[in-house]
């Protein structure tokens, strides 16, 4: 089973070259603009939190979005359909195209940290937990896509939603500044957002913060309720 699934996994990298200009210029060339344009009229001291903003926005985007929208074409094409046929438990290829394209968004990542380590100075005080951070990060995202492909019957839909869900959780949660400066009790809806507990786990490595790790966790238990839902939805696909 754990061959079957390298096997799909390195065939789905080779598709990349299919939406090539889409995993540039979003996973890439757009961080860094966000990165340049906020990290040039901010304060220095919030410049760990345009690097975990940016980076999150990266894993929301690279993630969430292209897993969604590729297991979407898949359906609708056939090809999914086809590959189950074929003898491939779907449980399997849909995880192979999740992590395939969560672990191409690593090298988006550290495009972004490199651009907040040069130009605005960022520190990371702590490259394990920074680690640990990404690893839970992707899988959580990755795991999010697969339930929003999956769960979504209408391909259309998927498209439309992964876009809005996507760009929401990258810019109305507290990504891109301290969770504090939301007022009780709307502070509390924060907590619902995946992406908080990715920004927060992300500035707490940066700072060298042991708390990181527990918004790691976070992340990981997230993650897992998104892996319960796409077994559940799977059932009707």
């Amino acid at each position: 089973m754990l061959r079957e699934l390298l096997d799909l996994i390195i065939m789905q990298f080779k598709t990349i070259k299919a939406y090539l200009a889409t995993f540039i210029f979003f996973p890439i060339i757009y961080p860094i603009a966000i990165i340049l344009v906020f990290g040039s009229i901010s304060a220095k001291e919030f410049a760990p939190y345009i690097v975990a903003g940016t980076t999150t926005f990266n894993i929301s985007i690279g993630v969430i979005t292209l897993v969604s929208q590729i297991l979407a074409t898949e359906r609708q094409t056939g090809r999914f359909s086809l590959m189950v046929a074929a003898g491939i438990p779907k449980e399997v290829y849909a995880i192979s195209i999740a992590l395939s394209n969560g672990l191409a968004d690593i090298l988006s990542i550290i495009v972004t940290l490199l651009v907040g380590i040069y130009f605005l100075h960022l520190q990371v005080a702590s490259i394990p937990y920074l680690i640990v951070t990404i690893i839970a990060s992707i899988f959580m995202a990755s795991m999010f896509g697969m339930a929003l492909g999956l769960g979504i019957k209408n391909p259309y839909a998927v498209y439309q939603y992964s876009i809005i869900i996507s760009m929401a959780l990258s810019f109305f949660a507290p990504v891109y500044f301290p969770i504090t400066f939301i007022p009780m009790p709307f502070r509390y809806l924060a907590y619902l957002e995946p992406t908080t507990y990715v920004s927060q786990a992300l500035y707490n490595a940066f700072e060298g913060n042991p708390a990181s790790l527990l918004w790691s966790l976070g992340i990981v238990v997230i993650g897992v309720i998104f892996v319960v839902i796409s077994r559940y939805v799977m059932k009707g696909v």
